[in-house]
Order: structure tokens, then C-alpha cells, then sequence
């Protein structure tokens, strides 16, 4: 009898033992990332957000144009609220928008008070390519654009005109005729 409970209470013991140890606290460790880091992770979550939205357009049926005209309207009254709007300032606007990119480059070809002319490159386009996701092209990606700055420059008052030439997009934002 006394052999019955000591090999039940070492089983107990042996058993508890077993199950609690599977309970010990892990220490998980939390990245700390660089701003390059950061930088990379921003990017590649803004690209991967709008490479989700035109696949999910297209998924519907849709377009980019589709999904580009429907974020400038969201976006419209943002920009519709920025004093003294012109084309140069938003093509300053687009610029610093387009910044958070490491690649990014724009270059002012022409200017005047009532339009500019510039060129762009280097926003994301190079990871849509990448991540290969979603049936999004570059193509798609470029499309997008267009019409989301399209329908912004509307809102405000202004045309935008872009056509891809290789690597850059070339653009126009001038007054309404």
C-alpha cells in the first residue's frame, strides 16, 4: 500500500511537473529597427496596401482607374482645405508625398504660373514588380496613379497629364481651361 501511494504521489509530482513546465514564461524579444528600417517597412507596407486595393478592384470587376479616381475623391477634401493652391504647389505637394520613397526623384522641366511640366520616378514601382502579388503589373500601378492625381488636380481646380516614357513618368498639372 505504501509503495501504491509513494509511486502515485512521484507520478503526480512527475506529471505536474511535466505539465506546468510547458506554462514557463518565454521572453520574446521586440525588433528594434533602424530608421533605414523603418524606412523599408513603410515603404513596402504602402505599396503592399495599394497593390491589395487594385487587386481587390480588379477582383470586382474593376480597374485601377477605377481604384485611383475612388482615393482621390477620399482624399479630395484634404486637399481641397491647403491654402493658395497652385500647380506648382502641387507638384510640391506630389513631391513630398512621393518622398517617403528612398528611390523617389522628380525634376521640374518647366514652369509657369499657370502649369508645370515635370518628370517622376521611383515610387514603389520597382516593388510591385518585386512582390509579384495580387495580379498587379507595374502597368496597373502607373494606371492607379494617373487617376488618383487626375482626380485630386480636378477637385482642386487643376488638370494632371501623365505618360510613362521607361522608367519616368512624365507629367503636366496646369489651370483648367
Amino acid at each position: 500500500m505504501k509503495i501504491k501511494l509513494v509511486s502515485t504521489i512521484l507520478i503526480f509530482f512527475i506529471t505536474s511537473n511535466y505539465i506546468f513546465s510547458q506554462d514557463i514564461n518565454q521572453v520574446v524579444k521586440l525588433p528594434k529597427l533602424t530608421v533605414e528600417q523603418k524606412w523599408e517597412t513603410a515603404e513596402g507596407n504602402l505599396v503592399y496596401f495599394v497593390i491589395s486595393g487594385i487587386s481587390y478592384a480588379k477582383s470586382k470587376g474593376e480597374t485601377p482607374e477605377d481604384y485611383g479616381a475612388w482615393t482621390g475623391t477620399i482624399g479630395c477634401p484634404y486637399w481641397q482645405s491647403m491654402d493658395s493652391m497652385s500647380p506648382a504647389k502641387f507638384v510640391q505637394e506630389i513631391s513630398a508625398n512621393k518622398q517617403q520613397f528612398r528611390g523617389f526623384q522628380m525634376e521640374i522641366l518647366e514652369a509657369k504660373k499657370t502649369f508645370v511640366k515635370g518628370r517622376m520616378k521611383g515610387y514603389g514601382n520597382d516593388l510591385v514588380t518585386m512582390y509579384n502579388m495580387g495580379g498587379v503589373t507595374e502597368d496597373d500601378y502607373t494606371r492607379f496613379f494617373n487617376k488618383k492625381w487626375e482626380t485630386i488636380a480636378r477637385c482642386v481646380g487643376f488638370e494632371y497629364m501623365q505618360e510613362k516614357d521607361g522608367d519616368w513618368v512624365y507629367f503636366t498639372v496646369s489651370e483648367k481651361k
